[in-house]
Order: C-alpha cells, then sequence, then structure tokens
C-alpha cells in the first residue's frame, strides 16, 4: 500500500534520503548527516516543507519543496520528488507530486523549479509533461589535484602579486581582523547578484550567512583563500568537505566587479589547489552553470573535468503581476 507521511527530522529519516538519492545518483552521494547540515543551513523563517513516500511501511522516496535562502521573491519555490529506482512507475512520485501540489497553494508561488539529471529520462519526462520548460544547465567538475602541475601557472601568481593584491586564508586573515567576517560579507553582497542562479538573488542576512562558515558545518578556513586589495576583501574562493570523501568542493568564488580582469579569480583557486594537494586530497569539485562561461573557461584551463549535467526547470503557477 502507498502512504504518504510528515518527514521527521530523525536520523532514520536523513538515512531514508541518502538512501534514496544514493540510489539515483551513485556517483555523488550525499550522507544523512550532509542533508541534515543543509536542513541546519536553510534560514527557518523560509518555507521548508518535506514528506517521505512509503510502500508497505518501506520509505522508498521522498518529496519536498522550499524558499531558496538566496531567493529575493517569495514568490519562488524549488520542488524535488525523489523515488528509489526499484520503485519507479508504480505511481508513487505522481502522488508525492499531487500532494505537494496541494501543500503548496497556501503560499501562492508564481514559479515552481526543479533540478533533474540530464540522464534521468523518466524523471525528465514527467517534468516536461507536467508543464516545466528548461531555463539553464548546470554540472559538477572535478580536478585530479594528485595530476595537477602548478608549474604553468606561476605567471599567474605573480601578476596579481604585482598589482599589490595579497592572497592570504581566512584562517590567517580571521586572526588578523577582527572585522574580517564583516568585511567578506560585505564582498559578498557585492558580488552574489552576479551569480547565475534561476531566480532573483538576495544574500541572507549576516547572522544566517556566517553559518555557512563554520567549520562543523564543512567550512576549511585554511583552505579558503581571500584577496586583499588596500585593506579591503575584493575576491574569495572557498572550500568545504565532503562526507566520507577525500574531496572537497569549491562553495563559492567570486572577485568585485572593479578588480576582475585581473587574474585574481584564477589565483585564488591556485591556492586552494596548492592547499589541497598539501593535505592529500585526492580531487576538488566545483559547480559551473552554463550561462556562466567565464568561470568555466578558467576551471578549463586548470584541468576540471565536467561531470553529470543538471538541467534546471521551470514551471509558472500565476500570471506575473504587472
Amino acid at each position: 500500500m502507498l502512504t504518504i507521511r510528515p518527514f521527521q527530522a530523525s536520523e532514520n529519516d536523513y538515512q531514508v534520503m541518502a538512501t534514496v538519492y544514493g540510489a539515483l545518483a551513485p556517483d555523488a552521494p550525499y550522507t544523512a548527516n550532509e542533508w541534515q547540515v543543509r536542513d541546519e543551513l536553510h534560514n527557518p523563517q523560509l518555507i521548508l516543507y518535506r514528506v517521505i513516500g512509503e510502500f508497505d511501511r518501506v520509505a522508498v522516496g521522498y518529496a519536498e519543496y522550499m524558499q531558496p535562502m538566496w531567493c529575493a521573491d517569495p514568490s519562488y519555490i524549488e520542488l524535488s520528488v525523489y523515488v528509489h529506482p526499484a520503485y519507479q512507475g508504480r505511481g508513487l512520485g505522481t502522488a508525492l507530486w499531487q500532494h505537494l501540489q496541494q501543500a503548496w497553494q497556501q503560499y501562492h508561488p508564481r514559479y515552481v523549479l526543479v533540478k533533474v539529471r540530464e540522464d534521468w529520462q523518466t524523471g525528465f519526462a514527467f517534468a516536461i509533461r507536467h508543464g516545466f520548460r528548461e531555463q539553464r544547465r548546470v554540472w559538477t567538475s572535478r580536478l585530479d589535484v594528485t595530476d595537477f602541475d602548478p608549474t604553468p601557472f606561476q605567471g599567474a601568481l605573480a601578476r596579481v602579486a604585482e598589482q599589490r593584491i595579497e592572497i592570504h586564508s581566512f584562517a590567517a586573515l580571521a586572526t588578523a581582523d577582527s572585522d574580517f567576517w564583516h568585511k567578506l560579507y560585505e564582498l559578498e553582497c557585492q558580488t552574489t547578484t552576479d551569480v547565475p542562479l534561476a531566480f532573483p538573488i538576495a544574500i541572507p542576512p549576516y547572522e544566517q550567512w556566517i553559518k555557512l562558515y563554520q567549520p562543523e558545518h564543512g567550512a576549511v578556513w585554511e583552505g579558503s583563500f581571500a584577496a586583499i586589495a588596500d585593506g579591503q576583501v575584493v575576491g574569495l574562493s572557498t572550500l568545504e568537505t565532503i562526507d566520507n570523501e577525500t574531496d572537497v568542493e569549491v562553495g563559492f568564488t567570486a572577485v568585485r566587479r572593479d578588480y576582475r580582469g585581473r587574474g585574481i579569480a584564477l589565483a585564488l583557486k591556485l591556492h586552494t589547489i596548492a592547499y589541497a594537494k598539501a593535505m592529500g586530497v585526492t580531487g576538488i569539485r566545483t559547480d559551473n552553470d552554463s550561462t556562466n562561461q567565464a568561470m568555466w573557461h578558467i576551471n578549463q584551463r586548470l584541468g576540471f573535468l565536467r561531470g553529470p549535467v543538471w538541467v534546471v526547470l521551470r514551471r509558472q503557477e500565476q500570471e506575473e503581476v504587472r
């Protein structure tokens, strides 16, 4: 018998998420702990609704919708519907979708976003059938740190140094400057709006934002670097840990608009790679967007290889108010 029940923030239900998602994406799984950390980082003032789907009391799927933390417009929500491959084709995906549709009516969303892996043919067809249309494509790329040769890039580091731009780790800067985190937040306020996303962007309040940089949430202060010019933070590139992996991932790379085109982003990435190599990390993963070719070209130059592609789709629920 098919049943849908509320999600419980328990070890068991987070493990359900890990098991289902891991079966769908075995090359890029998330642990139960990583799903829990993601929930802890979600702004509690924003919508997050999740249910578990069961067959004969066995949890084999889950679905959720949320208001993205970086979204400036509350009329956008993100949707996810995941069913274990062994239980697909039995109506659970449709039941979860219909349940979410009923649940979100109270919020009157204008747009619903969904992200489907390109090779998930069943999920992609389901989204198209229910009125979703493609907006952009994103993918995770990976650099094999063990084979990386920094020699061809020494000129890139010298170029930045000649401009009197210094690059230091977050750990060193936080120790030397008590106001460092506020300076970093100011930079992200200036650069986040340039990040390619499927919705209007706004940075979270400082109290919520700073949680992203806590070590217990995966932040690596020693491996995250900022570019400093005249006492100001003008660029950053961050690293985060991945549970049960010898890889790390890039959280955010950005450069202030008036400092772009000077090679700062490349130099910052070279520092993160050098740190990873020194620490015995096997690889670095980063997300790329089809609408941000400049960053993708930097990553390709460094040797990052493209992984599975995700398609971001959007469905319009209501007409725009003009």
